[in-house]
């Protein structure tokens, strides 16, 4: 930190580097969930999770982390990625159909990647006051110079917010008995973004009865 003496700028580098860091924390919030009224079936048991996304690693690392999710419930998860290599391959009904069967599933959970939107934000310069301890400026004229100014520069962060949307379906059914909708705020890494999203799905479904 560069200080000078009375009514001088002193810059604050350690305090915005602190206030960087807080910024980038990650942040994942299910900004709305909604459940079927009538779904009065035993809790599932068994679920086949589709992380339909262009990435094949993100589509992994997705559907592994809701398959440990679900299994801190005892419930049974199954990847996708384990039937269905490549999504694109399965475009027909019939297809999705046999798929489905295979797993022995009694639901489809499917993520979709509805945005990764980039946001510039300007933070404003500070001023606040510090007192100047440790000068001789003898008793009368100590009051006058008694406080520094400390002055943070003003600084442009860039946060990033990814928003996925989660469907489940009934297999016997076939039709949506659950839904959500996550937002995550500057992601550290794929891996905690997909941990804190299949989390907070799963603890949504139990509460809902669906688990």
């Amino acid at each position: 930190m560069m200080c000078v003496n009375k009514r001088s700028v002193c810059v604050g580098a350690i305090l915005g580097v602190l206030i960087l860091a807080m910024m980038g924390c990650a942040s994942t919030k299910l900004v709305q969930s909604w459940q079927e009224p009538a779904f009065n079936d035993k809790p599932l048991e068994k679920v086949l999770v589709l992380g339909v996304f262009e990435n094949d690693l993100n589509r992994r690392l997705y559907e592994d982390a809701v398959l440990k999710a679900l299994e801190k419930e005892n419930r049974v998860g199954i990847t996708g990625y384990s039937l269905m290599p490549n999504t694109s391959d399965y475009d027909e009904k019939e297809e999705i159909r046999a798929a489905v069967g295979k797993a022995g599933a009694d639901a489809v959970m499917l993520a979709t990647l509805v945005g990764v939107k980039k946001e510039e934000k300007y933070m404003p310069p500070t001023v606040t006051y510090q007192p100047s301890m440790g000068f001789n400026h003898g008793m009368y004229n100590y009051y006058a110079v008694s406080y520094d100014r400390v002055v943070d520069p003003g600084y442009t962060v860039t946060n990033t917010i990814v928003k996925l949307e989660i469907t489940v379906f009934s297999v016997k059914t076939e039709k949506m008995i659950w839904a959500g909708a996550t937002r995550s705020f500057n992601p550290k890494s794929e891996e905690k973004l997909v941990k804190e999203t299949a989390e907070l799905i799963t603890k949504d479904m139990k509460k809902a009865g669906l688990l």
